[in-house]
């Protein structure tokens, strides 16, 4: 805390910023040091295959994220086991899907492991060396900004490469590294049948409901609901008793939520919904509105809009970031923006950084043109199906994989 107090007073804050990650890059590194040096990769040592990392259990993006690779590797053939690791904080485990594939030995020669680059230091050092010894071990990482943090690189020295789902994320981290950085997208995978209605959510049948969803988690500044509130008070300055909108949120924190509440205090037809919900209930809340709004600062993949477009639902959503990989003008709404610097520092997104402000009257009109215009409505949300299908497909995202592994493979050593 002292030091802090002293580098503010002693230089501007671009240079305090580099000194403090060169502080938070030693103390990485003091964590990253283990007792007993990890030993490389030999192939044939152990079977071919994955050692799926991570909490598959949690239900969360991140526990999405996992899931989503242990359907590829089942699309794709790949062997595979998954090594359970809660992740921290107070979450809930309640996904079973993939029980069965939970072992507490791993078997195979490629570790994958799903984690937060924010935790890897500590839980890398009191993992025990045989987890990695003699394996490849490959990260699977997310991250939101342009600009991969630097206190996070060592721990890129305790994996043998990377892979993202976004080229967004893999250019940031291609800049900070040169070990290999794959991007293998996620896929969309979503069953319509056996939904939950809307009298399941208590959710009105005569209105148009428009949807945003947020995890308080993931932080709210970046995922941004004040503005998608902004842009509905703005698309309808006087409350249209057949439109509504509807307020999904996790982990709720009490006091920033009743600031939400408070925004929209003139208006009847809001419905906020905090209560955790299953995959098929997060999919069938989507299903059942109309449109889903995202004006995100930044995504590192934006999975409720890709699983929204999917069930051909109309999406808009702030013109920049991971997003703009799996959309276009034809398939979505995409709001324009200008980039903000970070006056300062908000969870793991440090000041001087940039993001994305969405312009919220390019948003409300949006609103009003899909809520008006049918046609306009229908189209989108075809196109939006159909974009889903043929870019986020189980064949592309199980090719990437299957073509990487082989690569690794096939090299007579890896260094």
């Amino acid at each position: 805390m002292k030091l802090k107090k002293i580098v503010r007073k002693m230089f501007p804050d671009t240079i305090a910023l580099k000194l403090k990650n060169i502080i938070n890059v030693k103390n990485s590194r003091k964590m990253l040091v283990k007792k007993e040096k990890i030993q490389p990769y030999k192939k044939g040592y152990y079977p071919s295959g994955i050692n799926l990392v991570g909490d598959i259990k949690a239900e969360t993006g991140l526990g999405q994220s996992i899931r989503i690779l242990a359907i590829i590797m089942k699309k794709g053939d790949i062997p595979f086991v998954v090594k359970q690791t809660d992740l921290h904080g107070n979450l809930e485990h309640n996904d079973n899907t993939w029980e069965h594939k939970i072992t507490n030995t791993v078997k195979y020669d490629i570790n994958l492991i799903n984690w937060i680059p924010e935790t890897w230091a500590k839980d890398y050092n009191e993992t025990d060396n045989s987890m990695f010894d003699y394996r490849y071990n490959i990260a699977y990482w997310l991250w939101e900004l342009e600009e991969f943090p630097d206190r996070w690189l060592p721990c890129i020295q305790t994996v043998d490469e990377i892979w993202t789902p976004s080229e967004f994320i893999s250019n940031s981290l291609r800049k900070k590294t040169n070990k290999p950085v794959i991007t293998v997208p996620y896929v969309i995978e979503t069953v319509q049948s056996d939904y939950f209605d809307r009298e399941y959510f208590c959710l009105p049948e005569d209105k148009f409901l428009f949807l945003t969803m947020y995890d308080f988690i993931s932080i709210s500044e970046r995922k941004n609901p004040a503005a998608v509130i902004d842009a509905y008070i703005k698309a309808f300055p006087e409350e249209n008793k057949d439109v509504g909108i509807v307020i999904k949120v996790n982990h709720a924190e009490d006091k920033k939520l009743e600031k939400l509440k408070d925004r929209l205090k003139d208006y009847k037809n809001v419905y906020f919904i905090t209560t955790n919900l299953t995959r098929l209930q997060v999919d069938s809340l989507i299903y059942v509105s109309d449109v889903l709004v995202s004006l995100h600062r930044s995504e590192g993949f934006g999975l409720p809009l890709a699983e929204a477009m999917a069930l051909g639902k109309p999406v808009i959503a702030t013109n920049w970031s991971a997003s703009k990989e799996f959309m276009d003008e034809e398939s979505a709404c995409l709001v324009d923006y200008k980039l903000i610097k970070l006056e300062k520092t908000i969870g793991p997104y440090e000041k001087g950084n940039y993001w994305a402000d969405a312009d919220t009257e390019h948003a409300a009109y949006y609103m009003k043109r899909l809520w008006e215009n049918k046609e306009y409505r229908e189209t989108t949300g075809t196109n939006a199906q159909s974009y889903i299908k043929e870019n986020l497909s189980y064949e592309c995202a199980a090719g990437i994989m299957k073509n990487r592994l082989k690569e690794i493979y096939e090299k007579d050593s890896i260094c």
